[in-house]
């Protein structure tokens, strides 16, 4: 089973994102959290799902996507993490940190459009969860 998590703090962003998500098929119903706190409990009780696309915005209050991608490392859950960051960040540095993670798999630059959606369900990581033909 695949589940998708959106994390971003900017609830208009979390909708939109749900919404095109939802529209290219990715998933009929993305899980939004407006923190990486609120991601990371899900995901410590969650036993349902063996893989889950992160959709993941690096600036946020709190907990922010690097602090995430740390936290996700250091747990200790059986699960298969897809990461993609999204985020309206052109700082090359941030492209430099996220491919130091071997969970990030992709690098989107906010707003996610269809044309991404179509990006996302061809990673070799992740394409044989979609019927692309």
């Amino acid at each position: 089973m695949l589940k998708v998590l959106i994390i971003d703090d900017d609830e208009i962003v979390l909708l939109v994102e749900s919404k095109i998500i939802q529209r290219c098929g990715i998933s009929d119903s993305p899980l939004s959290f407006r923190n990486g706190k609120a991601a990371i409990d899900y995901l410590q009780i969650d036993d349902n799902a063996d893989n889950y696309i992160i959709l993941l915005d690096i600036n946020m209050p709190g907990m922010n996507g690097w602090e995430f991608l740390e936290k996700l490392k250091v747990l200790n859950l059986s699960k298969r993490f897809f990461v993609i960051m999204v985020t309206s960040s052109i700082d090359r540095y941030d492209k430099e940190v996220a491919v130091k993670y071997q969970d990030v798999i992709s690098f989107i630059e906010k707003p996610i459009t269809a044309r991404n959606c179509q990006e996302i369900k061809s990673l070799p990581e992740i394409s044989h969860f979609f019927d692309i033909s």
